[in-house]
Order: structure tokens, then C-alpha cells, then sequence
């Protein structure tokens, strides 16, 4: 910051210290919460801005003492399960809350995709129709329970859980192969 006095220039020079402030997040059913855990700011000091790429970017400074502020970035990208037209915050008793709404589930207004059964389902099936209609909402619901951490995780367990049951069988029938001959 440059300020002019009788002719001379004089700079004012403030110290700068980044820091990374607590943030945590709130899982809910209609929408995520992010709570940034900032005590020595004001409302003033904060700034969000959302990108047209999606980045979600808080900022803030604050004057800590005399020429000493203190300044941070966060950025978090938002994803297409959020609505981002619809985000907003609240900023009271030193909590920044980011409300991230997500978008709701809507079947699809396009034709619904028809299955035509196999003969063999021809058999099964004591229906007198010839096509099964599948709600195109279902292929989305199924993807994305394929991608989450818990089916994962499900998953990774579900296969130790199999090498583990593989590895005692193969020692089991190793053990008992061998068969002592007693000789006489």
C-alpha cells in the first residue's frame, strides 16, 4: 500500500501469515454442509465465489495485530450431485456454513427403454406381453451405488474374505492328502 506524504512516498508494509482453517463436513440426505471454523473473522472479511468450472473458493484476511493479517484459500471442487445455482451460506459465531444442496433424483421425462425377453423368459413368464418397460432412473441409482466408498469397501472385504476361505481349503486338502502308511 503506497501513501504520499509531503511529496515523499512511504510504503506500508504488512506481514502476511497463511494458515489452513478447521474445516469439517456434514453429510445429509438432502445436502452436504461445510462448516470452516473461523473465530477471529468477521462476515466482511469472508469471500466465496464459485467458478464456471465448479471450484467452490472461500477467501479471507484479517488483522491480526498492527500490520500482521492473516489470510487463507480454500477451494473445494462441487460436483455435478450438487445443485450449484441453489448453494449458500451463513456465517455466525465464528462458523462459515456452506450448504451444498444436492440435486434430486428425477425419472427421466425421455421414452422409458424397453427390454424384449429372451425366449427362455417367454417360458418363465406367465405374462401375456411381450416387452418389460425398465424406469431409466434405475440405471443412475445403480451407478452410483457402484461407485460409492461403502460398495467398495464392501467389496475389497468380501474378496479377503474369499482368498482367505480359498487359502484354507487349499491348505485343508494339502493336510489330508498326506497319508501316513504305517508299517508293520
Amino acid at each position: 500500500m503506497d501513501s504520499k506524504v509531503g511529496g515523499t512516498q512511504s510504503q506500508t508494509s504488512f506481514s502476511y501469515e497463511e494458515f489452513e482453517p478447521l474445516c469439517t463436513w456434514q453429510r445429509e440426505d438432502g445436502h452436504d454442509i461445510l462448516v470452516i471454523h473461523l473465530p477471529e473473522f468477521k462476515k466482511e472479511q469472508l469471500r466465496i465465489q464459485i467458478s464456471n468450472s465448479g471450484i467452490l473458493k472461500i477467501t479471507g484476511e484479517n488483522v491480526t495485530e498492527g500490520k500482521k493479517r492473516s489470510h487463507f484459500l480454500k477451494e473445494v471442487k462441487v460436483t455435478k450431485d450438487y445443485d450449484s445455482s441453489n448453494i449458500h451460506a451463513k456465517f455466525s459465531q465464528g462458523r462459515l456454513r456452506i450448504t451444498l444442496p444436492k440435486k434430486a433424483l428425477k425419472p427421466s421425462t425421455s421414452d422409458p427403454i424397453v427390454v424384449t425377453p429372451t425366449p427362455q423368459d417367454d417360458q418363465n413368464d406367465n405374462a401375456n406381453t411381450n416387452e418389460q418397460t425398465v424406469f431409466p432412473g434405475i440405471k443412475t441409482r445403480v451407478g452410483q451405488v457402484l461407485r460409492s466408498k461403502e460398495f467398495t469397501q464392501v467389496m475389497v472385504n468380501v474378496g479377503f474374505v474369499v482368498v482367505v476361505a480359498f487359502s484354507v481349503y487349499t491348505a485343508y486338502n494339502y493336510w489330508t492328502s498326506y497319508v501316513l502308511v504305517d508299517e508293520d
